[in-house]
């Protein structure tokens, strides 16, 4: 059995955002990995959080489904939350599942 992995690199700028780069797989394996980072790093006080997805190379629901409870955290604390490099399978499948009504996604 293999191991699947996901990358998280999280860069605080002057500015006060977090742009955090997400790459691999992101699927119900994976998701719990990166959960309780993105959930700190939403609740930490920053003015924004910058989820860059453009080293995603698979998301399933389960993924899809923390992007909305990583929002809500955000919205809870009073952080904007963006989506930005959005591969065009991974915004298909948001569209389809109506995620992009409630996701900010953005280009770069």
């Amino acid at each position: 059995m293999t191991t699947t992995l996901i990358d998280l690199r999280a860069a605080v700028r002057d500015d006060g955002e977090v742009r955090v780069t997400l790459a691999g797989e992101l699927d119900f394996h994976t998701a719990w990995q990166v959960e309780a980072r993105l959930s700190a790093l939403a609740s930490s006080g920053h003015r924004s959080l910058v989820l860059d997805l453009s080293g995603i190379s698979f998301c399933d629901s389960a993924g899809i489904d923390l992007f909305l409870r990583v929002h809500h955290r955000c919205q809870s604390a009073g952080t904007g939350l963006r989506l930005i490099d959005v591969p065009p399978l991974l915004a298909k499948s948001m569209r389809a599942l109506g995620a992009d009504r409630v996701l900010r996604l953005a280009a770069a």
